[in-house]
């Protein structure tokens, strides 16, 4: 797989995280550059990290992260650590609201 591609798989056993913030439009990319920077610089080294992907609304007043991850085991060891639980709450500082979802993969249709 190409880097910086992700792959969604309804055979997968992955765990998906889908968080969706609400902002302020104004605060729309400074969140996704947040996001993208923690997740370079450290979420993507975390044990049973697959991918990320982070998406702005058109409108401005939403950012979406999309996650998997190999295991709940691995997505649960990491919201455990306090590490994570700084860096979920200054994200949350740039939002007006987090709706964080797990997932897992019932259909892919692709052309």
């Amino acid at each position: 797989m190409a880097k910086n591609t992700a792959a969604i798989d309804p055979q997968s056993s992955c765990l998906t995280l889908i968080n969706v913030y609400e902002v302020e439009p104004e605060k729309q990319a400074d969140l996704a550059k947040a996001l993208s920077a923690s997740t370079e610089n450290t979420i993507r080294h975390q044990p049973g990290f697959i991918s990320v992907c982070i998406h702005s609304s058109i409108d401005g007043k939403k950012v979406v992260n999309y996650a998997q991850w190999a295991s709940k085991e691995h997505f649960e060891g990491f919201m455990k650590k306090p590490e994570t639980q700084e860096q979920l709450k200054q994200f949350a500082g740039l939002a007006k609201s987090v709706a964080p979802s797990l997932y897992t993969v019932n259909a892919v249709h692709a052309e």
